[in-house]
C-alpha cells in the first residue's frame, strides 16, 4: 500500500469513502447519539455559559451534529454555535444540509485547522481517532482549541480480532483498513495513556456494550450462526466485566476528557 498518511487523504478528499460506506454509517447515528447524551449531561455542569462553540470533526451525514446541539439548547436552554471539520468536501455539503445553521464547516484535517486557542466549548471525536495518520498530533490540535472532548473509539486491539487476522495472514487488518481506514487499533488502556498524554484529564468513561444494538440491527439476520454465538457470549462477558470483554472480543469506549 502506498504511503498511509496519503492513502487515508485519498480515501476521503475523493468519493472513495462515500462509494464504499454509502450509508455513511447513518443507519447508527440514533443508537451513537444515545451514547453521546449522558456525556453532554456530564458535561453541562462544567459549562456554564448562555452561548456554546460545539465542533464535529468527521462528522458524516451531520445527523449526530443536528441531534446534540439540538439536546443542549432545548434542555439547558444554551445556544449552540455549530463547527464542523472534515476532510471531505463531499461529506461537508451533507452536513450542511442537515445542518444549515452551521458557524463554519472546514475543509481540514483535524491535525492542523485555523480555529483559535481554545475557541471551542465541546468537541466530537465519534469514531475519528481510528482514522487518524499520527493520532498524537490530532489529539493535540484538540487540546489546542477545544475545552472538552467526548470521544467513541472502538476497541479492536483485541485476541479474538488478532487470532483471525493472524490466520488470515493479516488479510481481515488490510481489509479493514481499505474499507473504513481503520488505520489505528486500541485497547482501552492504550487509548486512555494516548488522550492522557496528549489532550488531557479524563472526567468519565464507559463501555457501550455495543452487542445489543448489533442483536437489534437490521444486519443481525444476516450474520452465521459463529457470528451470533460470539456476539451472545460478548454480551454476557460484558455484563459482567466490560473491560475484559473488550480484550477479549471488541466494544466501544465513550470518553469525556477536559482539555488542559
Amino acid at each position: 500500500m502506498r504511503n498511509i498518511d496519503e492513502y487515508v487523504k485519498n480515501l476521503y478528499l475523493t468519493d472513495e469513502y462515500i462509494i464504499k460506506n454509502p450509508s455513511l454509517h447513518e443507519e447508527d447515528s440514533p443508537w451513537k447519539i444515545s451514547k453521546i447524551i449522558p456525556l453532554v449531561d456530564r458535561l453541562i455542569g462544567y459549562i456554564n455559559k448562555d452561548e456554546i462553540n460545539l465542533l464535529d470533526v468527521g462528522g458524516g451525514a451531520g445527523l449526530i451534529l443536528n441531534a446534540v446541539s439540538t439536546y443542549i439548547m432545548e434542555s439547558c436552554g444554551t445556544k449552540v454555535n455549530k463547527f464542523a471539520v472534515d476532510l471531505s468536501p463531499r461529506m461537508l455539503e451533507i452536513q450542511k444540509k442537515m445542518n444549515p445553521d452551521l458557524k463554519k464547516a472546514l475543509e481540514e484535517d483535524i491535525r492542523k485547522t485555523p480555529l483559535d486557542n481554545k475557541e471551542i466549548d465541546l468537541t466530537l471525536m465519534i469514531d475519528v481517532l481510528e482514522h487518524v495518520p499520527n493520532p498524537k498530533e490530532a489529539l493535540e490540535e484538540v487540546k489546542r482549541i477545544s475545552k472538552f472532548v467526548i470521544f467513541k473509539v472502538p476497541l479492536e486491539d483485541n485476541l479474538h480480532f488478532r487470532t483471525w487476522n493472524f490466520a488470515k495472514r493479516g488479510d481481515l487488518r488490510q481489509r479493514r483498513i481499505e474499507t473504513i481506514g481503520h488505520i489505528n487499533v486500541y485497547t482501552f488502556s492504550k487509548l486512555r495513556h494516548q488522550i492522557e498524554k496528549h489532550t488531557g484529564h479524563v472526567l468519565d468513561f464507559y463501555f457501550t456494550n455495543v452487542f445489543d444494538h448489533y442483536q437489534n440491527s437490521k444486519q443481525y439476520k444476516k450474520w452465521g450462526r459463529r457470528g451470533k454465538l460470539i456476539n451472545f457470549v460478548s454480551a454476557n462477558i460484558s455484563k459482567l466485566s466490560p473491560k475484559l470483554c473488550s480484550l477479549i472480543f471488541t466494544d466501544y469506549v465513550m470518553i469525556l476528557a477536559k482539555c488542559y
